[in-house]
C-alpha cells in the first residue's frame, strides 16, 4: 500500500524513494524495451519499437542512421534487441528503471538503402554489448492521481564498429574508409533512444495510462484499493523522498 495515514480529510504523507520503488516495481515490473528499426523481410517481420510499461505498447520510433558513400547509400538499423530483466531502485530526487538488454552475436545491421550498394558486405560490423536503458522517473501531480514523469533517460553499454580481418584487399580498404561513418551513427544512436523513450513516455495516454496503474494504491485502509479513495493536491520530490498532499476524494473540490 503506497498511503497508509490516519482517516482525515486532507494530510500529507513523506515517502522514502526506497519504498517508493517497491510500489513502482509492482506496478511496471514487467516493463519490457523492444528496438528494432529494420525493414521487414520474408524472413523477418519483426515489429518496430516500443516499451511496454503499465500494461500499454508505447511506440518508439528509430529512424535509421543512414550516410552516402561513392553515390550510394546506406544504413544501419537496429536488429531485434530485447531487454531481458528490469531493477526499480531509489536515485537521488527519483526512482530509477534499469532494464538490461539481451546479449546477441549481431546487434546493429548494415543494409543499403539505395545505388549500387557495392560496399555493403564491407561495411564495419557495430556491436552493442552488454545494453541498458536507465529510466529515471519522478512521481508528479497529475489531475486527481499521480503518475510518473521521466526525467532522464541514460543509455548503457559498449558500442563498437570495426572491421572484420581479411584477406581482401578491396573489402580491407572499403570497410576503413566507412569506419568513420559507423563511428558517427554510434555517437548518435545512444542520444537519439533517449530522447525518444523520453518523449514518447511522458506523451499523455501513457501517462494516463501509469496513473491508473497507481490508482489501486492511493487509498486508505489495511489493503491496498479497499479503502476510501484518495485525490492528490499536490507532488513534491526531494532527494531521498516524496511528500504527496491528499484528501479524501468525495471531499476533492470542496
Amino acid at each position: 500500500m503506497l498511503l497508509s495515514a490516519p482517516c482525515a480529510s486532507a494530510a500529507e504523507l513523506r515517502i522514502p524513494l526506497t519504498e517508493l520503488a517497491g510500489v513502482i516495481q509492482a506496478v511496471i515490473g514487467d516493463a519490457k524495451l523492444h528496438l528494432h528499426n529494420k525493414p521487414p523481410s520474408l524472413l523477418s517481420m519483426t515489429s518496430g519499437s516500443h516499451l511496454a510499461i503499465a500494461g500499454k505498447d508505447v511506440p518508439i520510433p528509430l529512424a535509421p542512421k543512414s550516410f552516402s558513400v561513392l553515390g550510394s547509400t546506406y544504413a544501419y538499423y537496429v536488429d531485434d534487441l530485447n531487454s531481458v530483466s528490469i531493477r526499480v531502485t531509489a536515485a537521488p530526487s527519483a526512482v530509477r528503471l534499469t532494464l538490461n538488454f539481451e546479449t546477441k552475436a549481431a546487434n546493429i545491421a548494415a543494409g543499403c538503402v539505395s545505388g549500387d550498394c557495392g560496399l555493403t558486405d564491407a561495411l564495419p560490423k557495430i556491436m552493442w554489448n552488454n545494453g541498458t536503458a536507465a529510466i529515471d522517473v519522478v512521481p508528479i501531480h497529475f489531475g486527481s492521481s499521480l503518475t510518473l514523469q521521466v526525467k532522464n533517460v541514460s543509455i548503457g553499454g559498449l558500442i563498437s564498429a570495426r572491421c572484420e580481418p581479411t584477406a581482401n584487399f578491396f573489402t580491407n580498404s572499403a570497410c576503413k574508409v566507412a569506419l568513420g561513418y559507423a563511428n558517427r551513427t554510434i555517437a548518435k544512436l545512444k542520444p537519439d533512444i533517449a530522447a525518444k523513450i523520453k518523449d514518447q513516455v511522458n506523451g499523455q495516454d501513457t501517462q494516463t495510462k501509469v496513473a491508473d496503474g497507481l490508482k489501486k494504491y492511493l487509498s486508505l485502509g489495511p489493503q491496498s484499493g479497499s479503502g476510501a479513495e484518495l485525490a492528490i493536491t499536490s507532488v513534491t520530490t526531494t532527494e531521498k523522498s516524496v511528500t504527496i498532499a491528499f484528501q479524501l476524494a468525495n471531499t476533492f473540490g470542496q
